[in-house]
């Protein structure tokens, strides 16, 4: 086991441990949730009647004359002497704005209140102020609305992956604490300030996506906190997916399209970047004539013009900012006889995050688990594809349970594909459910338009632990899928079963085309994992214990530890071994049924199967892991013994 590993896991209990001791009382979810007063489709409209609002870039890249903030700074940076944010709020007002919406964090993690998990935040810097309540206060004030962006990739606190488009990061694994310090920052965020109106998460699709954080554990939260706020993820799409509403990141050159009945925010900055540079106040902003211009175009797109203006090192908005914002106002109102919002799509308001999917085909390098990995921005989006292969082929999604009042399904085609065509989108689908992952039962067919847009099926409540869509036919002769979603709409879910559920049950795990058990040869950290013939031995014998989660720890009878990924790899060929519990995601594994009585199992964190290395059938073959392909010495009978 390498030692960056280990101390990343080392990190990661410390960190959790100094959070916990340092966490203010908070109330109970229970305590603070309140009852939606607005369905999806009022809150929808509410928010693009808003219209043109502030963006605040403010933060520690403002004093590091940084886009992105390099993590590991000193907080004792970020120092300015005049905060006003009733400035900014009185220049938004003049502009005729009708909400603001403040970067409470950015990619480094540095926070603008003094939130309990960890020093980097304005309680450590050298100005000691909550600038989160200032800026609520004041913005309410002028009658504005609240909006708050809040950065889930967090490069101080490693709660990141890496990124390959931009050449930053990390290849280690997102731990339960760092969703347990996630949660605990957006429970301050959402349970200290009163009203949130919008909530903006931001380095979630294009950085991690939801298999290594949990989209349906952050939604959930800011539903049970602010059941009326509308939520925004900033990716590069453009239809609503991992949010209530489109984020069009402009600069990105992602723009509301003609003729848009989605409801959207697209963002653009005034001036030179983002945050504040020392060029700033003497470069000309955005024209008047470009504003409005930007105004007189998004507005009949349902789309809300979200204007970043950056407050300087002082804390206050530059004079050549405020006079263009005035300038503005004097110029432009609201188009009141706009017709309405259209109606919006249903969607899953309640998703379960699957655990694992597998399909009869894909093309190399397309695999299942692109379908249900969450990653989605412009150039590095994922999809499962069968490009160049025949339909029909099937797709079947492991929820990790079966889960209660399970009605939609949602279907995201491919938006940057390889011809920037509509080629692989599904026009002809069947969708089938399973409690068992064997016996499965038509809930939903019919015809999809090729046309990239958002897909949704509906059925009837029931119990659902994995769903299967055969893509019957589609543009171009193959299918896309890049992302879906999976859920209840007005009602949540609740875990019913799992699979295994008693802990102490011991079972044998025998690979189908030998009939060999897995077995660990020896009992330190890092042993490494074969095959032998079956002897009843301790070391041959293993307990499978559920995460809570929709996964399971595979511990050994004889040593106690538990089956992982071993260097943290994501690769064809990449080791197993054996290792204390860290309750790490490469410890956990999908167990998924095939369906004719056998397993596959899919580590958490490389997304690869448990695997006999080159279909060995002799004893002391090496397991690895493998990209699941069907093959029988991927696949697994679990015994109890």
């Amino acid at each position: 086991m390498s030692g960056s590993l280990s101390r990343r896991r080392l990190i990661g209990v410390a960190g959790a441990a100094a959070a916990a001791s340092a966490l203010p009382v908070v109330p109970s979810l229970g305590a603070i949730a309140q009852a939606a007063t607005a369905t999806p489709q009022d809150k929808l409209s509410k928010l693009v009647d808003l219209r043109f609002g502030m963006f605040n870039h403010f933060n520690l890249g403002t004093f590091t004359d940084e886009e992105w903030a390099a993590p590991h700074q000193d907080p004792a940076l970020f120092a300015p002497t005049a905060v006003d944010c009733a400035q900014w709020a009185a220049a938004a007002a003049a502009a005729k704005m009708s909400y603001g919406v403040l970067t409470t964090k950015h990619h480094d993690g540095f926070a603008l209140w003094p939130t309990a998990y960890g020093e980097q935040n304005v309680a450590h810097s050298m100005y000691r102020h909550d600038i989160v309540d200032q800026y609520v206060k004041a913005f309410r004030a002028k009658g504005l609305k609240v909006g708050l962006y809040f950065s889930v990739w967090d490069r101080t606190h490693t709660v990141e992956a890496y990124d390959t488009r931009h050449g930053v990061g990390t290849k280690e694994a997102i731990q339960p604490a760092d969703m347990t310090y996630i949660l605990g920052q957006i429970t301050e965020l959402l349970t200290g300030y009163g009203k949130i109106d919008i909530f903006v998460t931001d380095g979630y699709a294009w950085q991690m996506g939801q298999q290594a954080v949990s989209y349906q554990r952050i939604r959930s939260l800011v539903q049970s906190l602010q059941p009326d706020c509308v939520m925004v993820d900033i990716g590069g799409l453009s239809v609503p997916f991992l949010s209530d509403a489109i984020f069009f990141e402009e600069p990105l050159g992602i723009t509301a399209p003609a003729g848009n009945t989605y409801a959207g925010l697209q963002g653009q900055t005034i001036s030179d970047g983002w945050f504040w540079h020392p060029s700033t106040p003497t470069k000309d902003p955005m024209s008047k004539a470009s504003i409005l211009s930007h105004l007189a175009d998004l507005e009949p797109k349902y789309t809300s013009f979200i204007l970043n203006c950056p407050p300087n090192r002082d804390g206050r908005l530059d004079t050549n900012i405020v006079t263009r914002l005035a300038e503005v106002g004097t110029a432009w109102s609201p188009n009141t006889s706009r017709a309405a919002l259209p109606t919006q799509p249903l969607r899953a308001e309640h998703p379960i995050t699957p655990v694992n999917a597998y399909a009869t085909a894909f093309h190399t390098g397309e695999g299942p688990l692109n379908a249900i990995d969450g990653l989605s921005d412009k150039n590095v989006e994922t999809c499962w594809s069968t490009w160049s292969l025949a339909l029909p082929q099937t797709l079947t999604i492991d929820l990790g349970g079966v889960w209660s009042n399970i009605t939609t399904f949602e279907y995201l085609p491919k938006q940057w594909n390889r011809t920037n065509s509509t080629d692989g989108d599904i026009t002809s689908y069947t969708i089938s459910t399973s409690t068992d992952g064997t016996t499965f039962t038509q809930v939903a067919a019919g015809t999809w338009a090729g046309d990239r847009t958002l897909k949704t099926a509906e059925w009837a409540v029931r119990d659902v632990g994995f769903v299967r869509i055969k893509a019957d036919a589609a543009t171009g002769g193959y299918a896309n899928i890049g992302n879906i979603r999976i859920g209840g709409r007005t009602r949540k879910p609740t875990l019913q079963r799992t699979t295994f559920q008693g802990k102490n049950t011991t079972y044998r795990l025998t690979a189908r085309h030998s009939e060999k058990a897995l077995t660990t040869t020896g009992t330190t950290n890092g042993t490494a994992l074969a095959q032998s013939t079956w002897s009843k031995k301790t070391a041959q014998k293993w307990t499978l214990v559920p995460t809570g989660d929709g996964y399971y720890k595979i511990r050994n009878a004889a040593t106690r530890t538990l089956l992982e990924t071993a260097a943290l790899s994501r690769a064809d060929g990449g080791p197993t071994d054996i290792w204390t519990d860290a309750d790490a995601p490469q410890q956990h594994w999908a167990i998924t049924p095939t369906g004719d009585g056998h397993y596959l199992l899919v580590n958490r964190f490389s997304g690869l199967a448990l695997n006999v290395d080159g279909a060995s059938t002799g004893d002391n073959a090496t397991i690895n892991q493998w990209t699941y392909q069907g093959a029988p010495q991927q696949q697994w009978q679990i015994t109890k013994v």
